[in-house]
């Protein structure tokens, strides 16, 4: 697609950054705009740098889509994608079933009349970017009241996306923060809001090792996909329709059925979605003692629940297999990055080099003068955030782990609003105003209400709240103490007599009367609204506290940026970026060695009953039929690669390519060492992970029998 490219961004009042030129890998997830910065070619690239990007015209980047909330790649004419299996899983599992299970089995259109709908993936590319950051804070610099000032951000983001969605009928437009409160940058997306599953492999392969390999090296998983993207006849996005078509992609990559091998140069085009190496060191602090452990330890007892109550039952299986998963996911990647801060002593670190930038700020009247409060009212601020975490995290997750009690809460909360109304119009407007998000919460509460589950949370969620410290008591919950109430006999009651565990009835009330609704007497409902009472003057503390953290990390940010004499690269903020490196092992632990490929061998070595293996790969590993994909100093099929890359959630699905930029293989995952990412990058310790694409084509070739794909791919079988 041409690129219609206002300006290249500059992050103002940064220093500007020299140019890469060492060809040893180092930190960054780089945007479009940093790319101009890096002597790619002397880096390892070997084609034209206006080929893999180029700003006024087509270049690979045009190959790159949006996956929901991962990446792929076009791989084909005809808007083919690969991503990975976990990307796909979820939409697999939505058209499964007891008899056709397609989780399990695998699915695979033969044609494209056989390719079943993704319900409710929207994939994006990214059309053009524009630095709106003037516009953005336009107004703000005379105003002293944080919660103002945020404010008026939120009002111009506003103002400038719906204007550029109107003169953009055809795209979406959103802006995103590269740093905290300072810098704005306006991408536009093309939409694709018709994906169809084409290969999903059986989760045997997709999946291969499950939790047990999850995060770890070494690993050989078959973790990729193939979808397909549809447009109206006249080339716009549209919802599904049998009239239309496949999209033409402006770009998409030749893949190199020959891979690569060890210390070759490698990159990474993708949408990583988070990531927080700016963050003060209290918020690391935070993190480390509070955040990451008690979700952890939250998504293990859902995990263990899930499986318990799933177990010999097959519809069950099927519908809580992605929750699983997804937790599963992100519970071990906690637990690693917990592991990493432990190894690294990464807070303490951050501490320390806080501590020198205080005493670089005093040592110059002018910075100190401009600085001096940033980083002591920062620690203020996170301060209260840490005395106060148990209560607010529970706060958090009693809503979200019982959505029965969350839309209770929700109807509450508006029904306060809509009470404190006096005139009949202003009534009849706050419905109409407020009905779009209420409809929202009905819908996620229709979709995820789950009886038996929900009480069994509920009861969790009353026994921790019930060991909560002095200072972080909930009030609710010590009235029913004080009453002698048994906490389990309570929820008991909740789920026998409220009008919230009966959806329907309360869709039903929610279509005919909202305003019977709002003033139902109900004891799930009085529940929720006595939690309300206690956590809404806590929720306003946060935004008080979020608008004052806004205005003070932008003045964190240009504070550092003066001390270490350099621009930093923004965050990982789900916007496009671009990370290079070279397939290389690593030492993980002390005396552990371990090398950047695995192999068919290994997938066979590894079989028993926690690793289930499909007879047809077997016998093929026994007849070492490789086909024509073997890695020839291997002597063996590749299946998993290693590589030294920048990446973190997001990057699931990135292509991986060569210095010719040919797709070499699909990114799935990172070492355990490497959770740690999010936080911080080094080269001895983050290891990516990708399936070589050599195993990719050749279960399509042998176990899939999928030669219409590879011949769409131009591959020779």
């Amino acid at each position: 697609m041409k690129k219609t490219i206002a300006l290249i961004l500059v992050l103002p009042l940064l220093l500007v950054i020299t140019s890469h030129t060492n060809k040893k890998m180092e930190e960054g997830m780089f945007p479009l705009s940093e790319m101009r910065n890096i002597n790619l070619q002397q880096i390892g690239l070997k084609m034209a740098p206006q080929d893999l990007y180029n700003p006024n015209g087509t270049s690979l980047i045009d190959a790159i889509v949006r996956v929901g909330g991962c990446t792929g790649s076009f791989v084909s004419n005809d808007g083919l994608i690969v991503t990975n299996h976990h990307c796909a899983f979820g939409f697999v599992t939505a058209i499964s079933t007891p008899k056709d299970n397609y989780m399990k089995e695998g699915f695979l259109a033969k044609t494209k009349k056989e390719e079943r709908l993704a319900q409710g993936l929207v994939c994006k590319i990214t059309a053009s970017y524009e630095d709106v950051s003037a516009k953005v804070l336009a107004g703000t610099e005379n105003i002293a009241d944080p919660n103002e000032r945020l404010q008026k951000i939120g009002n111009n983001i506003k103002s400038i996306t719906g204007r550029e969605n109107r003169n953009n009928p055809g795209l979406q437009c959103e802006i995103s923060e590269m740093f905290t409160g300072r810098t704005y940058v306006l991408f536009r997306y093309q939409l694709l809001k018709d994906v169809r599953l084409v290969y999903v492999p059986a989760r045997s392969i997709g999946e291969y090792g499950g939790e047990l390999d999850n995060w770890v090296w070494p690993r050989h998983s078959g973790d990729f996909a193939f979808l397909r993207a549809y447009v109206a006849p006249d080339g716009s996005a549209a919802e599904y329709s049998e009239k239309n078509v496949p999209y033409k992609p402006a770009k998409f990559l030749k893949v190199n059925p020959k891979g690569v091998k060890e210390n070759d140069f490698v990159f990474v085009l993708g949408y990583p979605g988070r990531t927080y190496r700016h963050q003060p060191a209290k918020f690391f602090q935070y993190h480390e003692e509070f955040y990451l452990k008690y979700i952890s330890e939250m998504y293990d007892w859902q995990i263990n629940k899930m499986n318990e109550m799933s177990k010999g039952n097959d519809s069950l299986e099927i519908k809580y297999a992605g929750k699983i998963k997804s937790l599963a996911n992100t519970t071990k990647n906690f637990k690693g990055k917990l592991q990493g801060f432990r190894r690294s002593g990464l807070t303490q670190q951050k501490f320390a080099d806080e501590k020198a930038l205080e005493q670089f700020i005093a040592a110059d009247a002018t910075l100190r003068n401009k600085y001096s409060d940033v980083i002591p009212r920062i620690n203020v601020l996170y301060d209260e955030i840490i005395t106060n975490a148990p209560r607010n995290l529970w706060y958090d997750f009693v809503y979200s782990t019982v959505p029965a009690l969350q839309f209770a809460a929700t109807i509450d909360n508006y029904a306060d609003a809509y009470n404190q109304l006096s005139s009949d119009s202003a009534k009849k407007e706050f419905i109409a105003k407020q009905k779009p998000r209420m409809e929202q919460m009905l819908n996620r509460y229709l979709g995820s209400y789950d009886k038996e589950f929900e009480l069994e949370a509920l009861k969790l969620m009353l026994i921790q709240a019930q060991q909560l410290n002095t200072q972080n008591r909930i009030q609710t919950i010590d009235a029913l103490l004080a009453k002698k109430t048994n906490l389990n006999a309570f929820a008991d009651m909740l789920y026998a007599k409220s009008l919230f565990t009966q959806p329907l009835k309360i869709k039903a009330l929610y279509d005919k009367d909202l305003t019977k609704l709002f003033n139902l007497k109900d004891p799930m409902k009085t529940f929720a609204s006595s939690l309300n009472a206690e956590m809404n003057p806590e929720d306003e503390k946060d935004r008080n506290r979020e608008s004052e953290l806004n205005l003070l990390m932008a003045k964190y940010v240009d504070a550092k940026s003066i001390f270490k004499q350099k621009q930093f690269i923004p965050d990982a903020n789900g916007t496009l970026r671009f990370t290079y490196g070279s397939v290389k092992g690593y030492m993980p632990n002390d005396g552990e060695w371990n090398k950047p490929f695995t192999t068919l061998t290994g997938v066979i070595e590894k079989e028993s009953a926690e690793y289930e293996l499909l007879a047809v790969i077997k016998e093929l590993h026994h007849a070492r039929d490789y086909g024509n994909f073997m890695h020839p100093d291997l002597n063996d099929l590749p299946v998993n690669i290693l590589y030294n890359l920048d990446t973190t959630g997001g990057n699931s699905g990135s292509p991986v390519m060569n210095a010719y930029g040919e797709l070499i293989g699909v990114n799935f995952d990172r070492a355990y060492t490497a959770t740690i990412n999010d936080y911080a990058w080094n080269e001895t310790y983050s290891r990516s992970v990708a399936v070589d694409i050599r195993y990719v084509l050749w279960v399509l070739q042998k176990v899939a029998k999928a030669d219409a794909l590879l011949k769409e791919m131009n591959i020779d079988g």
